[in-house]
């Protein structure tokens, strides 16, 4: 086991709006189904070799996990992997509804057809995200190292159809993008394409740069975007406005806050993943949020602990938990939080 440091001091100014102890259990949860990939992508761990064994996650593993949260709203089953890959993907989805959650997954479309397709409808899907970083075969074959952009959106309008034949809205698509400088200038593009095939979201990421492939500050937008970058996002947004589209930023952000001229001092205190959601990896390891593993910190030091070896709520509120929110509101954060909302995300 990790040695664990003693508690940081806790900035008074913070005492009011969070603890290192949550007072319930998150009403979001992350469940990544598998962590196989049929995809290297080259801002991505899955390309610069995982931490953890791969895994798929069981029905009867997820059913175990999802009981011991008896208030989720909503929770996505995906993490560092296509969820189209685990063959118990329809059952699963099938507990969530059950469960009552809003059930939605992450997908890079290449398998998003065939015999895949209707079982996942038919579960009752709310939601799928494709991730597409780029409008062109070219741009997406550099950040994806395949060339499957057709593919891609043949798969979506074959959904559309799908969708129209069974009377059914439901799942709700959108396109994502990872802004980087490489492939940025294609977002007005990528509304306009997301327009064509009937889908009526686009979201624009901030880059979780490691040092690693094209995860790279030079290639980050945030707080370093050039006129050229600024233009395009603007163009983007003035051409959803006339479409129809929403171009959003990741976390409902508007898609030019995104790309703000300078970064807050300590603006990872703005985070409110610890205390809101949980992150459950194929092994079973919970870990602060989906963004962590992306950051390049030392893997051993983001597991806060195993669903299969611990309960829920032993975890939630357990010593690691408690040391990972009190750090978060000192002014020595874990090192994965340390750059965030400065970095990439909030």
């Amino acid at each position: 086991m990790t040695a664990m440091i003693p508690p940081p001091t806790i900035l008074l100014e913070d005492i009011n709006l969070r603890s290192s102890i949550a007072r319930e259990l998150p009403h979001e949860l992350y469940i990544e189904t598998t962590n196989r990939c049929n995809l290297k992508c080259r801002t991505c761990p899955q390309y610069f070799g995982m931490a953890e064994e791969f895994a798929d996650l069981t029905l009867a593993q997820v059913e175990r996990i999802i009981r011991q949260f008896l208030s989720v709203r909503r929770i996505v089953l995906h993490g560092i992997g296509e969820p189209l890959l685990n063959k118990d993907l329809p059952a699963i989805i099938r507990a969530v509804k059950a469960h009552g959650a809003h059930a939605l997954f992450n997908s890079n479309g290449l398998l998003l057809r065939g015999h895949l397709v209707e079982p996942i409808v038919d579960a009752g899907l709310d939601e799928v995200r494709v991730s597409v970083d780029s409008a062109s075969a070219e741009t997406y074959k550099l950040v994806r190292g395949v060339d499957g952009f057709a593919t891609i959106i043949a798969n979506l309008h074959a959904l559309a159809g799908l969708k129209q034949r069974l009377g059914t809205t439901a799942p709700r698509v959108s396109l994502w993008i990872t802004g980087m400088k490489t492939n940025v200038g294609e977002l007005p593009q990528l509304v306009r394409l997301a327009h064509e095939i009937g889908v009526a979201e686009v979201y624009l990421q901030r880059l979780v740069y490691s040092g690693r492939g094209l995860a790279v500050q030079d290639e980050a937008l945030y707080g370093q975007a050039g006129e050229a970058e600024l233009d395009a996002v603007h163009e983007a947004e003035v051409l959803a406005r006339e479409l129809g589209v929403s171009l959003r930023g990741s976390g409902e952000a508007t898609a030019g806050a995104l790309l703000p001229d300078g970064s807050a001092a300590r603006s990872y205190t703005a985070c409110r993943r610890p205390w809101s959601l949980m992150y459950v990896t194929a092994n079973g390891n919970v870990l602060p949020c989906c963004i962590a593993p992306f950051t390049g910190a030392h893997y051993d030091g983001l597991v806060l602990g195993n669903v299969f070896e611990q309960s829920v709520e032993e975890i939630w509120n357990g010593q690691r938990y408690h040391q990972w929110r009190a750090a978060m509101l000192s002014e020595r954060p874990p090192e994965a939080c340390a750059g965030c909302g400065e970095g990439w995300s909030l």
